[in-house]
């Protein structure tokens, strides 16, 4: 068991169950964000073991990329707005500095689908599409439908 991790979900699920108790409008419900941050996580990790990236990194990353979303309650620009939340996040974390600009770099450019970045950047990316799919989320954008159909046949499944 990775205690580690444990604890950023545990802090996840506080900081959600905090924000859950503000009176906002929002495009998803909290039960959804608890869900996506714990799946995401699940699904990052599979695809850092086959890529060969930090399996707890991903899973980290992964799981916070939406965090812009929590505090806003919109998706609008929610993956920018995710910048301050998640390095407020990561400051008491015992990651290394390199490690925690990693993660924040990928929560700010994890809605840039159509585009190219760090192994990490990918992954959450990549575990974003596939979990809204498995989900049963309709992936309509062009550029999300080739992540989804590269990833689909990285893991040899279909689609």
């Amino acid at each position: 068991m990775k205690w580690a991790f444990i604890n950023h979900m545990e802090r996840i699920n506080e900081l959600l169950g905090n924000l859950e108790q503000e009176e906002m409008k929002r495009d998803y419900p909290i039960a959804w964000e608890r869900t996506h941050a714990v799946s995401c996580a699940q699904v990052g990790r599979l695809l850092a073991q086959k890529r060969g990236v930090d399996l707890e990194l991903a899973a980290l990353a992964c799981s916070l990329h939406d965090i812009g979303r929590w505090y806003t309650g919109l998706q609008g620009d929610h993956a920018l707005r995710g910048e301050e939340p998640v390095r407020r996040f990561l400051e008491s974390s015992s990651l290394k500095e390199e490690d925690k600009k990693a993660v924040v770099q990928a929560v700010i450019r994890h809605s840039e689908k159509d585009k190219v970045g760090s192994p990490l950047d990918e992954i959450v990316k990549d575990a974003d599409v596939l979990d809204c799919y498995f989900h049963g989320d309709e992936i309509s954008k062009p550029y999300h439908l080739a992540r989804l159909k590269e990833v689909m046949g990285e893991l040899n499944l279909e689609s």
